[in-house]
């Protein structure tokens, strides 16, 4: 398209635009190849399609009408594809604010493109009249947040405690005190002999979505082996999250796009109830069936997993009943195929550590595929924070700091975790240097380290085991944990600013970013830092059985000092212990997480199960975690195969050499 063309479709554009006319206007810019349309034509692509989500060709939707949250949330990527672009340019930040305004239950986003957008057109009467909207909005929200928790409070104290035998009133309880008040009660009479009721909570200030919780489940008891009765697994009941967005009304609710997770979640619940063999747990994955067809045709979701709620902290995953019995709360994810797939294929966990939780938590029925669109998600389970992520939050609040400053709380982290020893042994001999300059009280700007030499990251990879388990138990970005290195450090800035008046929750939630880089902060957050150390070791490492000594290789000589690989390994007593020769090294792959303290290698003697017997026990009372320079010191002849890859498994042959061991669907087989 030349320059004059483009010219006239833009005056086309314009009077389509004024005759109401949007999907004239996508027809004709859609026409034009993608990677033609250049930054204008997007833009203008994205008006017509919030004004056709919001107001329809010539006004068909009304000026009360629902607005197509497909279609707005579309003008939105459109948009976020020219941000580079678009960023200070009025329009654009125009464009954003009013399709943020009619996308999101709340208005603080749209409050951020609207006062960009003035401040780069002050004398704008739109830009003014848009602020002034979000910030009428805004007030309001402030005043339905108190009125929603004013209510709730009227609700649970007017709440009368249930009998002890009633266990669907104590499930009720539960549902009000850890995933909100519920406003309804829906009746599924589809099985006269399995009722159930659905407990619907809107979209709250803490939760921007539907939670819709069964009530009737826990009434039947599943069926579970007699060795597994004191996990006491076999009453439960299911939630789905949905969006603010989410059309729920009786009409609404009889179109498929609407209802499938209803349907889908009610599914599950009549299959528990109605075959006494079926047992569900975390964990559970039912798959899509014979017919292998999506929920609905808006979709290509097709089967589910159930997981702990996790984003409602752990003390929502039990009712516990007056009796002692326990109702289990699980929510219901909807999986695409290829998931289903490679969680049978892989575990859950592996499937679970291809994505960010948030991905999961409120269902989605156009979500990205974690398993096909794995580039696109680009997510490191290790990652504990990225500079890169908090520069465009500076960016985008407009905070009054450096973009140095976005490193902050990572630099307060490292330099504590140095001085506390909890660095890798990898990190350490990379790094030694810097490692004892910071002990020394000597180091440089980690600030500036984190950003030229960490690539602006922070992982768990950097620390050993107990510093690797503490980063993920505290400074990831882990919802369902009561303490958050992040808010945290929100606290005492907020604690420092009572009375700053914040533009939106999000700046507020933000304020973290606003801690200074000074060493009175320094030594407040490694007082906290200590703390929380403490408190996780309490509840996450009391006893450690697994970590253990290797007795044999007391009085041998070093063989590796240099080694600068992870440190740990696993082993079995009847080498650590009793000093056997090693017959089968094999070497597996770690939780990405954990790959800066474990190596993957495991070493055995060949003859654990004739000394210890078969079985689950030989493992947890015969095996554990020990130094890989110990194991080196007991048995050199592994020293020269331990820079073999993760899957590698090799076995010491009678004429003492190794031989690769290769796996496959039949088996091993020795080559």
């Amino acid at each position: 398209m030349n320059r004059t063309e483009e010219i006239e479709l833009l005056e086309q554009l314009e009077q389509w635009n004024s005759k109401d006319e949007y999907s004239q206007c996508i027809q004709a810019i859609e026409a034009i190849p993608e990677q033609e349309r250049g930054y204008l034509l997007t833009v203008k692509l994205s008006r017509a399609y919030s004004n056709l989500a919001a107001l329809g060709d010539h006004g068909e939707h009304g000026t009360d009408g629902e607005v197509d949250g497909d279609l707005i949330r579309h003008a939105i990527e459109l948009l976020e594809s020219v941000r580079t672009q678009g960023e200070n340019d009025p329009y654009w930040n125009a464009r954003m604010g009013y399709s943020c305004l009619m996308a999101y239950g709340s208005a603080t986003t749209a409050y951020e493109y609207a006062k960009c957008w003035l401040s780069l057109a002050p004398d704008d009467p739109d830009a003014q009249e848009l602020v002034r909207d979000c910030e009428k909005y805004l007030e309001e929200e402030n005043s339905l947040e108190l009125d929603w928790k004013e209510r709730e409070e009227i609700i649970r104290w007017e709440t009368i405690p249930p009998a002890d035998d009633d266990i669907l009133g104590h499930v009720k309880v539960h549902i009000d005190q850890y995933f909100g008040v519920y406003t309804q009660l829906l009746t599924d009479d589809s099985d006269p002999d399995h009722p159930l009721e659905i407990a619907v909570i809107l979209p709250r200030p803490e939760h921007d979505y539907y939670t819709l919780v069964t009530v009737g489940l826990s009434r039947h008891r599943m069926d579970f082996s007699e060795e597994r009765r004191e996990e006491k697994l076999e009453r439960a009941e299911l939630l789905i999250n949905l969006p603010r967005d989410w059309k729920l009304t009786k009409a609404d609710c009889r179109e498929e796009r609407w209802s499938w997770p209803i349907r889908m979640m009610l599914a599950t619940a009549h299959f528990a109830m109605e075959d006494p063999e079926v047992g569900l747990e975390s964990r559970t994955t039912l798959d899509e069936g014979e017919d292998g067809i999506p929920f609905a045709e808006n979709t290509e979701l097709r089967g589910e997993i159930l997981l702990y709620p996790g984003v409602f902290g752990t003390d929502s995953f039990f009712c516990r009943l007056p009796d002692g019995d326990e109702v289990n709360f699980y929510q219901v994810i909807p999986l695409y195929r290829e998931e289903i797939q490679y969680k049978l294929e892989h575990g859950s966990d592996s499937l679970l550590d291809l994505c960010p939780d948030e991905s999961l938590e409120v269902i989605n029925p156009h979500r990205l595929n974690v398993v096909t669109d794995r580039e696109k998600i680009s997510y490191d389970p290790a990652e504990m924070d990225n500079a890169a992520d908090q520069i465009k939050k500076i960016q985008e609040l407009h905070l009054p700091v450096d973009e140095l400053d976005a490193c902050n709380l990572m630099a307060f982290y490292l330099g504590w975790a140095i001085k506390r020893g909890q660095m890798s042994n990898p990190f350490l001999s990379q790094y030694r240097e810097i490692v004892e300059a910071v002990r020394a009280g000597k180091g440089p700007d980690l600030r500036v380290f984190i950003l030229d030499k960490l690539d602006g990251k922070m992982s768990t990879q950097f620390f050993d085991r107990r510093g690797s388990g503490f980063a993920q138990w505290y400074a990831q970005d882990n919802r369902s944990n009561p303490y958050i290195y992040r808010r945290d450090c929100r606290n005492i800035v907020l604690a420092g600013l009572k009375d700053r008046v914040w533009n939106s929750s999000t700046e507020e939630e933000a304020a973290y970013l606003l801690l200074p880089y000074t060493e009175k902060n320094r030594q407040s957050v490694e007082h906290l830092l200590d703390e929380r150390f403490q408190q996780y070791l309490e509840a996450e490492f009391v006893d450690d059985p697994e970590e253990r000594v290797a007795r044999a290789a007391e009085g041998k000589p070093a063989v590796i000092p240099d080694w600068d690989g992870p440190l740990f390994c696993y082993a079995s007593d009847r080498v650590a212990q009793d000093g056997c020769k090693v017959q089968i090294m094999d070497r597996l792959f770690p939780e990405r997480e954990d790959m800066g303290w474990e190596s993957g290698w495991a070493f055995y003697s060949g003859d654990e199960g004739d000394v210890y017997g078969e079985g689950d026990e030989y493992y947890e009372s015969h095996c554990g975690f020990y130094d890989i320079r110990d194991i080196c010191r007991i048995d050199p002849d592994i020293i020269p195969l331990l820079n073999l890859p993760h899957g590698t498994m090799q076995m010491r042959g009678e004429d003492g050499a190794w031989y690769e061991v290769i796996r496959d669907d039949e088996g091993e087989e020795e080559t």
